[in-house]
């Protein structure tokens, strides 16, 4: 499995710590170069404007452009070795010593999921199903689990995603966590072992860049975007949390 961590070359302090704390995982990793979102100028192919307003409710954000850009470039990395999975880093994490132990074993169930998710932020409601090293757990997530801080791959998934993910349409998490819209499973670890902790670092963006658009516009789309999202999410999150449980009934019978 290859470990991959995304820093922009400009953000020195911020590989000086991430790269000790993973040393102290014993994962081997390599640097990866950010994207840098400011120096990008739109239009661009990559991204679709009218569909990240509709989607988003959002103006541009260059940052989440770059961020994004980032992740589809690991991936495409991912993709020129021979290796089987990737693991995929953000500066900006904090995982635990154990990391690669909990991997390792939640690598036995690895044909239950192409996407494992090990950090992220707000209460996704997980599902536990699967007993892991020490006290972690394999979940499924009823709800969604922002951020991409850190999370395992295969490479059925990662060419599955350098396809389904351009142009962008909304930020990169909200991309990731919708695995099921192309034909792919989702897991996560209970209680996650990664914490993903930004780091403050004065923005060289404008200060309109990102914001949100006037309610009147936001909610004729944004909303049934959402609704219809959160649905699909939580009926396939159920069913796969169906299946996981009965695959584990059989396995014990």
């Amino acid at each position: 499995m290859k470990t991959y961590v995304i820093n922009l070359d400009s953000a020195t302090k911020r590989w000086t710590r991430v790269s000790t704390l993973m040393q102290a995982t014993g994962l081997m990793f390599e640097r990866v170069s950010a994207v840098v979102g400011k120096q990008l100028q739109l239009p661009i192919a990559e991204f679709s404007d009218r569909k990240y307003r509709r989607y988003h409710g959002k103006r541009p954000n260059l940052g989440q452009i770059g961020c994004y850009l980032s992740h589809l470039k690991v991936l495409n990395a991912f993709l020129e070795t021979d290796e089987s999975f990737a693991m995929v880093c953000e500066d900006d994490i904090t995982p635990v010593a154990q990391l690669a132990d909990i991997v390792q074993s939640a690598m036995a169930f690895q044909n239950q999921w192409d996407i494992l998710r090990l950090s992220g932020f707000h209460d996704s409601h997980p599902m536990k199903v699967h007993k892991l090293s020490g006290d972690y757990s394999l979940a499924v997530n009823a709800t969604r689990l922002c951020g991409t801080g850190c999370y395992v791959v295969s490479r059925q998934a990662a060419e599955v995603l350098v396809q389904r993910l351009l142009p962008m349409r909304v930020p990169i998490d909200h991309a990731i966590d919708r695995e099921w819209f192309y034909g792919l499973r989702a897991m996560a670890v209970d209680p996650l072992p990664v914490k993903q902790n930004p780091i403050e670092l004065p923005s060289s963006l404008p200060a309109n860049d990102g914001e949100k658009l006037p309610a009147w516009q936001r909610y004729w789309t944004v909303f049934p975007y959402r609704l219809l999202n959160e649905t699909c999410r939580l009926a396939n999150r159920c069913r796969a949390y169906q299946i996981a449980r009965r695959s584990v009934n059989l396995s014990t019978r």
